[in-house]
């Protein structure tokens, strides 16, 4: 299976440690993308205080919730358009299509830029401007090593076609006068499927949040608290009942 640590290596690199460790940090920030987020909001949201705008607060929520919709959003249309045996949540590379129309054809990650926009929209929320640039630094760094290694499986698994797509459509800042229509229908049952979990845990941070910020700027007193978590129980009844399905299915 190709590896980047072995595309180093493949494409005329010098071997160097610093190549091949280069290759070996992004095969693991690959493998465990799923989670390497989680520890860095478990620091945000136990050692890090958000700030008190007073009447901006509701603002600063409303808009933190409706960008963190939009990059939901932009995944589920993604997932939803893709081609089958793409978009996979192994830790491990593999592809049989290559998605080039729809989202894909103005950007190259936009599942990535999505957990961007969502990351984002929750911390704003959150009104932290310190765990804002902590995260976004961490994040930044974690998917450049990710996105190196799928464009080096890519490339060695489809070739030129995978050169001619790279060179064309942008990698992560999208381009939208390079939009080509879909080529697959939307597949509704596979974006709810395949999105159920990003979904529930996205949501329960943004309710945990909400909750740790109401905490620490009223005095310990956390007010409406099932409007929290109601969302949150209801998704995650939601995500059980799709996953125990799809076993049944198998």
């Amino acid at each position: 299976m190709p590896t980047a640590a072995n595309c180093e290596l493949e494409q005329g690199y010098d071997g160097s440690r610093i190549k091949r460790f280069r290759g070996m940090m992004a095969d693991a920030c690959f493998r465990y993308r799923a989670i390497s987020v989680v520890p860095v909001l478990l620091v945000i949201l136990v050692f890090f205080h958000p700030g008190d705008f007073g009447r901006l607060d509701p603002w600063l929520s409303a808009c933190g919730l409706a960008i963190a919709l939009s990059g939901a959003a932009m995944r589920i249309v993604a997932v939803g358009f893709s081609k089958p045996s793409t978009s996979g949540r192994e830790n491990f590379l593999r592809a049989g299509n290559l998605n080039t129309s729809g989202l894909y054809s103005v950007v190259r990650n936009p599942l990535y830029v999505g957990n961007f926009l969502i990351y984002n929209g929750v911390l704003v929320a959150f009104a932290s401007p310190a765990a804002l640039a902590l995260f976004n630094a961490f994040f930044l760094v974690n998917y450049y090593f990710i996105i190196h290694s799928e464009e080096c499986f890519l490339e060695e698994q489809f070739g030129d076609e995978y050169r001619a797509y790279k060179a064309r459509v942008p990698r992560v800042i999208p381009s939208l006068s390079r939009y080509r229509r879909n080529e697959y229908p939307f597949s509704a049952a596979k974006a709810v499927v395949r999105e159920r979990g990003t979904t529930f845990y996205w949501v329960l941070f943004y309710a945990v949040a909400l909750l740790v910020k109401q905490y620490r700027l009223n005095d310990r007193a956390i007010m409406h608290f099932w409007w929290h978590a109601v969302p949150v129980l209801l998704l995650f009844a939601l995500h059980v009942f799709l996953t125990l399905s799809g076993h049944k299915r198998d």
